[in-house]
């Protein structure tokens, strides 16, 4: 790369970094904290639920008016954000241990608003790209693996020693660091004199023009169901397994480490494969990596099941975004990366939902075999649905 793709790469991958640490601090360190706070795993479940359901009602609307030429660009809309985000953080700092229900709203609202930043912080990567700014996605990406592994380290071993109550110090100072590498990126958005006409800017309209996709959707689905079961519960299995939130801390930053080895290689993997192949093969990983936390009865066998890592979440992240831009029209190529999302995002609502009611009826293992279910027959649609590509490979 040369400087200026090195200085925008660099630039953007703080805005991935220091976002994945929230993100993580967000969503897998909420259960040990609002345990805390005196909530049940069920009530830890719909907290999350509820605020992911919000973001899927509320992302349309926010990626439309995001859209119009008029409207601020997407890094106003981030540094708006993070700032919510802070003051969201702060009011849990002063109400907690003074009050679980609102500790348990304020932190949902933090949740809606990480949903909500997602797609944002990608769009921000993929708006510089179009407008012709020399940054590598996947390097900036795999930063985001880096800042969640760190986190999980970090944060894992604070709680151990300080206890879950500091959660919310912790999280209002990952968002005043994201706060500020959004503030620092310099990209502005490109105007243009004219909006493109789109005819498929419905649902339906979507969906009849990408009805295998649509299909394929579904299947993602469950493979996030898969993911969400044990990421949302992680602090759950590994007290299982006879761990404490500094063991949880090391699995996921085992796992954030490993999974950007693959981000770093997907180019070279592209010349033996398409990105159909590899998007298709790494649900099975997730498949296989709910049986390994299944069938691992310790420690140490958690930290092992971390190994497929790479092939499932790692890879299913970058080729997602390789695969969507292929199978798309332009004009429907954002749209095509916004479903993706939806589809994860849906699967946190039903899997927070599922997850917490099944702990507390049937144990952590009655949930993981939900998980190998939900797994198994979201691979099998992904399988069996191929969309074929309508351009050509991308370095995004």
């Amino acid at each position: 790369m040369n400087k200026a793709s090195v200085k925008w790469t660099l630039s953007y991958a703080a805005v991935q970094f220091t976002f994945w640490f929230i993100y993580g601090a967000a969503l897998a360190y909420a259960s040990p904290y609002l345990l805390v706070c005196g909530l049940t795993n069920t009530h830890i479940g719909v907290v999350s639920a509820a605020a992911c359901t919000l973001s899927v009602l509320l992302q349309p609307s926010l990626a439309a008016y995001a859209d119009r030429k008029e409207s601020p660009s997407v890094r106003i809309l981030l540094i708006l954000m993070s700032a919510l985000m802070l003051m969201a953080t702060g009011l849990l700092i002063l109400f907690t241990g003074k009050n679980g229900l609102l500790c348990g709203i304020l932190l949902g609202l933090v949740i809606l608003l990480v949903q909500l930043s997602l797609p944002l912080v990608n769009a921000l990567g993929t708006e510089s790209i179009n407008a012709g700014i020399p940054l590598n996605f996947g390097i900036a990406r795999a930063f985001g693996s880096i800042g969640y592994a760190l986190m999980s380290f970090s944060v894992g071993q604070l709680l151990a020693r300080k206890g879950a109550q500091v959660h919310p110090l912790a999280l209002a100072l990952f968002c005043l660091c994201f706060l500020l590498s959004v503030s620092v990126y310099s990209f502005h958005k490109v105007r243009t004199g004219s909006e493109q006409k789109n005819d498929s800017g419905s649902i339906s309209a979507f969906i009849h023009r990408y009805p295998v996709f649509s299909i394929m959707l579904g299947g993602c689905v469950l493979i996030y169901v898969s993911h969400v079961l044990i990421n949302n519960y992680i602090y759950q299995i590994v007290v299982s397994r006879g761990g404490t939130s500094e063991h949880m801390g090391i699995v996921m930053a085992l796992a954030g480490l490993l999974e950007m080895i693959t981000m770093f290689l997907f180019p070279v993997m592209l010349k033996k494969k398409e990105s159909g192949f590899w998007f298709r093969l790494s649900g099975a990983f997730f498949a296989l990596k709910a049986l390994g936390t299944l069938l691992a009865a310790s420690i140490p066998a958690l930290y092992l099941v971390q190994l497929l890592q790479p092939m499932g979440w790692g890879l299913l992240t970058v080729s997602s975004v390789y695969y969507v831009n292929e199978i798309m029209q332009e004009q429907d190529r954002i749209k095509g990366q916004a479903y993706m999302t939806m589809s994860h995002t849906a699967a946190t609502i039903f899997g927070s939902l599922i997850g917490g009611w099944l702990i507390d009826r049937t144990g952590v293992n009655g949930m993981l075999v939900t998980a190998v279910i939900c797994g198994t027959a979201g691979t099998l649609i992904v399988w069996t649905q191929k969309q074929h590509p309508v351009s050509p490979k991308t370095s995004l």
